[in-house]
């Protein structure tokens, strides 16, 4: 992958992929510490929704996505008990974002516009930045080398799920014609890829969706729509 020149718009549709299906795996695993990045909600919007959101009016290159995803890794791992899922994605992005362009770039927009974009009041966007730091420890560089072999796997990964997608059909007669062969099955072999951020981190898959704030049954909460970015988070 050209990093420079690929697609942005694509990439972030290959980014999102890769996020949801990490979300869907982790969202069986109970957090065993609340976080400035937890919503009480989750939020009424696609991941990739709020990357292209994000991208049109605040627009950050690739570097600085393909960075947002290695971050997570190391805050990964250097945070034990954390889990990113659905309730703390959002906040991981916005803040991640901020931190990654302002790292990767010279010239980044103001924190006000981070924060409108991304549907958040500005001081709780400074609070964020400053804990995602704490939380990478600070660790932002990234070698070239490091960072185009994790955009070749990433590519890699996408091509791999788009073959698993198509690989296996089903011929099923119709009801007034009966073929003179079985209906055939035909399956594409490939060989998955192994990302730092690819799921799942456990298989606990029997386990039931655990809500960070455990609130009661008879709370009623707020419905989240789209007619103003403060509804997003």
């Amino acid at each position: 992958m050209n990093i420079a020149e690929y697609p942005t718009n694509q990439l972030i549709q290959i980014v999102s992929r890769l996020i949801e299906s990490l979300l869907e795996s982790n969202q069986h695993l109970p957090d065993k510490k609340i976080t400035y990045f937890h919503s009480r909600t989750i939020p009424n919007i696609t991941i990739q929704s709020y990357l292209s959101r994000i991208h049109k009016f605040a627009p950050f290159d690739n570097e600085a996505l393909i960075s947002m995803l290695i971050y997570f890794d190391r805050v990964h791992k250097l945070n034990k008990g954390f889990h990113i899922n659905a309730f703390n994605i959002h906040r991981l992005v916005i803040a991640s974002i901020v931190v990654a362009v302002k790292f990767t770039s010279d010239v980044f927009y103001s924190n006000a516009r981070y924060a409108k974009v991304g549907g958040l009041p500005l001081k709780e966007l400074n609070q964020l930045e400053v804990e995602f730091l704490f939380f990478a420890d600070f660790q932002l560089h990234i070698t070239l080398n490091d960072l185009q072999e994790y955009a070749n796997q990433l590519l890699s990964h996408a091509v791999h799920q788009q073959s698993t997608t198509v690989a296996t059909y089903q011929i099923v007669p119709s009801p007034t014609h009966t073929p003179s062969t079985s209906p055939k099955t035909t399956t594409t072999t490939t060989t998955a890829v192994s990302l730092p951020l690819t799921p799942p981190y456990s298989n606990k898959s029997s386990l039931k969706r655990h809500h960070p704030y455990q609130r009661s049954n008879h709370h009623t909460s707020k419905k989240l729509g789209l007619i103003s970015p403060k509804d997003f988070i």
